[in-house]
């Protein structure tokens, strides 16, 4: 069976509540399967699970404010849903290599990418001194 529309699907539904926490039942009620599935079909076909794809959406667009905004790091942290500068930080890191002050330090490039067919995101293009 062809997933590419539920995966795409998802993919616009996560992006569109990036600074909300993932509510299951409105991911189950807009994607016309439960929860469990998506979750299984989303890993399957992209290798990555459902909640580390949020995760590296959020610290995505929280790149994108450290570079192009004044927020300081933790009101940011705290938009995308890290409930203390610690959690943030670990979790900016593991996704980029980098503390979220040492990102915007040394201006790392973040702009538009493609995130699945027809649908464009945020993304980190490359990281400084790499």
């Amino acid at each position: 069976m062809d997933y590419s529309l539920m995966i795409s699907s998802v993919i616009v539904f996560v992006e569109n509540r990036l600074e909300e926490r993932l509510d299951y039942r409105k991911l189950e009620a807009e994607i016309g399967f439960s929860a469990v599935h998506i979750r299984q079909v989303f890993a399957r076909h992209t290798g990555m699970p459902l909640a580390r794809y949020l995760r590296c959406r959020q610290i995505a667009h929280a790149a994108f404010d450290l570079i192009h905004t004044r927020e300081k790091a933790l009101d940011i942290g705290a938009k995308y849903g890290f409930p203390n500068p610690d959690s943030f930080t670990r979790a900016f890191r593991r996704v980029t290599g980098l503390a979220p002050q040492e990102f915007r330090n040394r201006r790392c490039a973040v702009g538009r990418i493609k995130l699945c067919a027809g649908v464009y995101g945020v993304g980190i293009i490359e990281k400084m001194g790499e």
